[in-house]
């Protein structure tokens, strides 16, 4: 299992065939990977949606969290180059499973995270790169936040199979636990090493399919591995609705997400 998924990191996000143009809407939703595009230059794109998730955190007991919304602002502020910011509406509920009691809410604010995304090749590209890197700063809410920072980065890639079919992934790093203090960047743990491997599938202009494998080399020790598949709808070029429904494959995890995004006219 292992040797498949460090093989799956060689091909490092997503982007369903039909949608690489830059006469229409390109998404990092609804997959858990980015895609290699850059929104355009002076345009803004607003990726926005709702997420119930359910998953496992002890024996006995589960976690529900719910996310209403996320938001991902994107910004083209160079060619090829565009500001990311991401915030998100939480909330958490743990549940005894046995006696479907509650054991403990909250909801808040996440951390915040800002970054920058850069596409090293044209849309036309063979295989179309991008990178990205963002922080995460501790702005969130209390019982929510760790009040720590993070650092998030990915390589993605994207390569068209076909006309209708689409191969794309990330390969990637995070650290979410780092401080600071008067010596300096505190780390507290080595971070997960993270991937991503999807293949679509366009139905017709409009209607997009996708499976993808993801997961994380938690703390470099143990990977916990994931599945999911969806699809995407084009209302309009600048409009896009989209599902998806995840789970685990090593784990108790299982989850229902819904969006639209839209892109701003200049």
């Amino acid at each position: 299992m292992k040797k498949l998924l460090l093989s799956t990191l060689l091909f490092s996000c997503v982007g369903l065939t039909a949608q690489i143009t830059e006469n229409k809407i390109i998404t990092d939703r609804p997959t858990q990977a980015v895609s290699p595009n850059a929104v355009p230059k002076g345009t803004i794109q607003i990726e926005s949606g709702l997420l119930f998730e359910r998953s496992e955190i002890a024996r006995g007991f589960s976690q529900h969290r719910n996310v209403f919304p996320t938001n991902l602002f994107r910004i083209g502020i160079a060619k090829k180059l565009e500001l990311r910011v991401v915030n998100e509406l939480v909330s958490y509920k743990t549940i005894n499973n046995s006696t479907q009691e509650e054991i403990g809410k909250v909801t808040g604010t996440e951390n915040l995270q800002i970054g920058l995304k850069y596409q090293l090749t044209s849309n036309d590209a063979a295989v179309v790169i991008g990178l990205l890197a963002d922080a995460r700063i501790p702005t969130g809410s209390r019982g929510i936040s760790n009040q720590l920072y993070g650092v998030v980065s990915k390589l993605s890639l994207a390569y068209n199979l076909s006309e209708n079919k689409s191969l794309s992934a990330n390969i990637g790093y995070n650290n979410v636990n780092l401080d600071f203090n008067d010596e300096g960047l505190v780390r507290y743990g080595e971070g997960n090493l993270t991937y991503t491997l999807v293949y679509g599938v366009s139905l017709s202009d409009r209607v997009g399919l996708y499976v993808e494998a993801f997961g994380d080399y938690v703390e470099f020790e143990e990977w916990e591995n994931n599945m999911d598949a969806g699809m995407t709808y084009l209302i309009s070029d600048y409009i896009q609705l989209d599902y998806s429904y995840g789970w685990g494959l090593n784990r108790v995890m299982n989850y229902h997400a819904v969006g639209v995004s839209v892109r701003l006219p200049k």
